[in-house]
This record gives C-alpha cells, structure tokens and sequence, in this order.
C-alpha cells in the first residue's frame, strides 16, 4: 500500500480565518476524498511540518527500505496526480521514480529526494 504524507501546517506564515482549513489540511482533504472515490489504495497521513515552508503546501512519499520524495507547491487541485506518483511509487523495490513514471504536473514540485545511499550513510 502506498503512503503520502501531508504537511497540514501549511502554509505556517500566512494566517488563514477563523474557522478555515489550512491549506495543508484541504490537500491532505483532497487526496482523502480523491482515494476514496477512485478506490486507490493510498494511505494518506497528516503530519504537522515537512520543512517545505517557503515552498507550501508540502506531501512526502515514503516507505520503510525506500528513497523519500517530497513535493512542495501543491494545492487541492494536485491530488489526482499525487494519488497516481504514490501508486508508481509503491511499485517500485528502491522508491527511485523514472522521470516517465512522475505525473508531468508533479515533475517541476520536487523539492528533495533522500535516496537509500544517502540514508545509509546517514545512518553509520
């Protein structure tokens, strides 16, 4: 099963009203109610930073033993294509998305990408 996880804090330094959903928190919202009408099996986490603050609004793919990809600049209207780079994502053994397997709108919001090599290292 695919995880995406979305930053629900953003955007941190603009103040939204009085009883308005972050925006953070209406993507995390769109990708629920994406999943649930297409039937995918993304499981969709809210998290309250992704360090992606001058870049709001901010989504990760991650899963144990794979690289991480974290996208900023998202809005609601993202979530289709989030929803179709978690399903490439979960199908692949090291998390490393060919260029062709990245939905087109989400090529130019990658904001990082932390690859195995990296968090080995990292870890000795």
């Amino acid at each position: 099963m695919a995880r995406i996880f979305i930053c629900t804090t953003c955007n941190r330094y603009t103040p939204v009203a009085a009883g308005e959903p972050s925006p953070g928190l209406q993507l995390a919202m769109a990708m629920k109610r994406a999943a649930a009408a297409g039937g995918h099996t993304v499981a969709v986490r809210m998290v309250e930073c992704l360090n992606t603050c001058p870049q709001p609004c901010a989504a990760a793919l991650r899963e144990p033993g794979k690289a991480v990809i974290r996208f900023g600049k998202l809005g609601p209207e993202d979530a289709p294509a989030l929803l179709a780079a978690a399903e490439a994502y979960a199908e692949t053994r090291t998390g490393d998305l060919p260029a062709r397997a990245m939905p087109e709108r989400l090529r130019a919001k990658v904001t990082g990408c932390v690859t195995l090599g990296v968090l080995e290292l990292a870890r000795s």
